[in-house]
């Protein structure tokens, strides 16, 4: 459990430790050194968990403050957690209604949509584990008062009284206001969000449905089919695409400037939208999803095709099936070229590489990313769709067959992913 010593931490910890648990437990306490006495702290909290009769790590993590000390804290503290999460493991919080109500204020605040409305999630997967939060059904002053009638002994923190940092100026000043008009605030705050996490789902369902309809292999949707729904429902299509290739979603600021740029550029525009390592864009009739970082320039590796080649970024693998017995290859592997010509079957002539996949409508940014496979400084191949005709001769007298897996879009293999 993550135990900072405070009193909500001190109280979970000390219902685990008397609940009989046949798990074994222990705590955690992530040193931040963010002020002088952080250091007695953490020590402090050590003795505490040990009069639990529960084990204490302290941890120390470096903050790096360029998102905000209080979002650096937090990023460096799950970071550390995550570490410690092991196969099977419950990482447990001590979040209780007040926080639950406070988060969801803030998020309310802050523009969240129902996702984020719906607060802090009782369970969830986290790292090779799980993330579960017992209290939240407790309120602040009965985690005092149950402290209190067991005579257990916590700490205060000081960064917890600091108005500066945005969390503590809504536990201190906002919501004691609120709750000194409306004293049910902290209840209702928490169906709101218990309403709008039922609401998430029903959305969820929905843009997995619209994913399936409009999701093409090659990480492709079809752009002039999802153009027509509501622009919250793009944006939550989008939101969903992301999630289910494996991508961050992008902010949502830059997501509904992107649906906007795509509703007004003219059909010889190919708006993008970049964000963490990921792009978006718009060409033809399609919106292609991407990782940033797959381009790769100046690369080449020898390969007798003996073995199966690794390709960079996530160009995928080549293999020749089954692999040659002799070594009469010794192919070298690169990326595009300009001025590349290849001789294939059915011409007379050498034909531009970049003329043949244009007109096969490949991407102009996948060009260059389709392995050349080159045998005595001639171009050989392109990916495994055009080979020379005299190499394709010497593939068959290996009875060899040259395969390339990729998650790269490929026209024609509508199979792949």
């Amino acid at each position: 459990m993550a135990f900072s010593g405070g009193p909500d931490s001190v109280c979970l910890a000390a219902l685990l430790a008397r609940a009989g648990l046949k798990r074994s437990i222990e705590c955690i306490h992530v040193d931040h050194g963010l002020d002088p006495e952080s250091r007695e702290r953490a020590e402090t909290a050590a003795r505490l968990s040990a009069e639990l009769g529960l084990s204490c790590r302290i941890e120390t993590v470096q903050v790096h403050s360029r998102s905000g000390i209080e979002a650096g804290a937090r990023k460096a503290r799950y970071a550390c957690l995550a570490d410690h999460t092991e196969d099977g493991d419950v990482l447990v919080t001590a979040h209780h209604a007040d926080d639950q109500a406070e988060t969801v204020l803030m998020r309310l605040i802050r523009g969240a949509g129902p996702a984020g409305l719906a607060g802090i999630p009782r369970l969830r997967r986290f790292a090779r584990g799980w993330l579960a939060r017992p209290l939240l059904d407790w309120r602040r002053e009965e985690i005092r008062a149950w402290l209190e009638h067991h005579d257990l002994e916590w700490l205060d923190d000081p960064a917890n009284q600091d108005p500066g940092m945005d969390r503590n100026y809504i536990t201190h000043e906002i919501m004691p206001a609120i709750l000194a008009r409306w004293p049910g605030a902290v209840d209702s705050i928490r169906q709101s969000g218990r309403l709008a996490d039922g609401a998430s789902r029903v959305l969820s369902e929905v843009s997995l449905a619209d994913c399936s309809r409009f999701a093409a292999p090659g990480r492709r949707l079809r752009r002039d089919a999802v153009e027509r729904l509501d622009d919250f429902r793009f944006g939550e299509l989008l939101r969903q695409w992301c999630h289910l290739t494996g991508h961050v979603a992008p902010p949502a600021s830059r997501l509904g400037e992107f649906i906007k740029q795509l509703h007004h550029a003219a059909t010889d525009r190919q708006p993008e939208m970049r964000w963490d390592r990921s792009v978006l864009r718009a060409h033809g009739q399609w919106l292609w999803l991407e990782n940033a970082d797959d381009i790769v320039a100046d690369w080449s590796q020898h390969w007798s095709g003996r073995d199966p080649l690794v390709l960079p970024g996530h160009l995928g693998t080549l293999h020749m099936v089954p692999p040659p017995t002799v070594d009469e290859l010794a192919l070298k592997v690169c990326l595009g070229r300009r001025g590349e010509k290849l001789r294939i079957e059915g011409y007379d002539h050498p034909v531009a590489v970049r003329k043949l996949m244009q007109r096969s409508g490949v991407p102009p940014w996948h060009r260059d990313r389709w392995p050349r496979l080159w045998l005595n400084e001639r171009l050989v191949a392109v990916g495994d769709r055009w080979l020379d005709r005299d190499f394709s001769s010497q593939l068959k007298s290996l009875d060899c067959t040259l395969e390339w897996q990729t998650d790269l879009y490929q026209p024609g293999v509508e199979s792949r992913p």
